[in-house]
């Protein structure tokens, strides 16, 4: 966690320093509660930092083979996927190595798909915000 924390803050951090504080204020104003605002206005805006983060950090992670060496010892209780594949690699278990090796490719494409769904999905939210924002705001001032 300490290895892998850093993409995500990395990834987060520019989106917290763009985020539009008037939005937050105005809501604030109109009565929304601070979790009405986190959910409706600020975990919209960081979704995309946080999945490109959430997938930084999971590829980092499955290329830690050899910490993981190191601090599980290669015990049976704490065999992780990487060691599994090696260990079947050379017991002469070629088959058994491929099929967990495409098995975590599919994990991992899996997850970059999603990713990539989340990102669209806010990106579409971010657009269609920006879009009725000013419309709303125009609306409510030709009411009063």
């Amino acid at each position: 966690m300490f290895v892998t924390l850093p993409f995500v803050v990395r990834a987060v951090q520019p989106l917290l320093l763009e985020m539009d504080r008037e939005m937050e204020a105005a809501a604030a104003s109109l009565g929304a509660s601070n979790f009405t605002i986190f959910r409706k206005i600020i975990f919209p805006n960081l979704l995309p930092g946080l999945a490109a983060g959430a997938a930084l950090a999971f590829a980092r992670a499955l290329g830690e083979f050899g910490s993981v060496l190191l601090f599980a010892g290669g015990l049976p209780q704490t065999m992780v996927a990487s060691i599994f594949i090696r260990q079947q690699i050379e017991s002469g278990n070629d088959i058994g190595a491929s099929a967990v090796s495409v098995v975590l490719l599919a994990a991992a494409l899996l997850l970059l798909g999603v990713i990539s769904l989340i990102q669209r999905w806010a990106s579409r939210h971010e657009r269609s915000t920006a879009n009725v924002a000013p419309s709303s705001t125009l609306s409510e001032a030709g009411g009063k």
